[in-house]
């Protein structure tokens, strides 16, 4: 298989308005070529959360700028810069933000084809999807 080499500058990475104001941008995915992952940025607006979901993948979360309550499943932490997180597959998660200015984080799903259940809903959907929106 032939080797994928990208360079991926944040002007140029695909953009995906998530609803809410949360836009997500998306780094490593099949559409490059990737094979192991799925990663991303999301940018998050003051007080609005990324509601309860889990996934089939794992997950890896590190909050680059702002300020973000993490919920994993049972447990809640506030996490600034820098502060990361690892979630299994299957564990309900919310994020949101609780700073003053708006938040970025980076995910990193252990696998190419992750989505997204809701809590809510029960309805599973890919990432990045027409359907993976986070509506109030």
């Amino acid at each position: 298989m032939k080797p994928e080499i990208h360079f991926l500058p944040y002007e140029a990475l695909p953009e995906i308005a998530r609803g809410n104001g949360i836009v997500n941008h998306v780094i490593a995915s099949r559409k490059i070529g990737a094979r192991t992952i799925h990663t991303g940025l999301s940018r998050l607006p003051v007080g609005v959360p990324a509601p309860p979901h889990s996934h089939n993948a794992e997950e890896q979360v590190t909050v680059l700028e702002g300020t973000e309550r993490i919920r994993l499943g049972d447990r809640e932490q506030v996490c600034g810069p820098l502060d990361s997180t690892f979630i299994s597959a299957g564990v309900e998660h919310e994020l949101v933000n609780v700073g003053d200015a708006p938040a970025l984080v980076l995910v990193v799903y252990g696998s190419p084809d992750v989505n997204r259940t809701f809590t809510a809903t029960g309805q599973t959907v890919e990432i990045g999807s027409d359907g993976d929106r986070f509506t109030a």
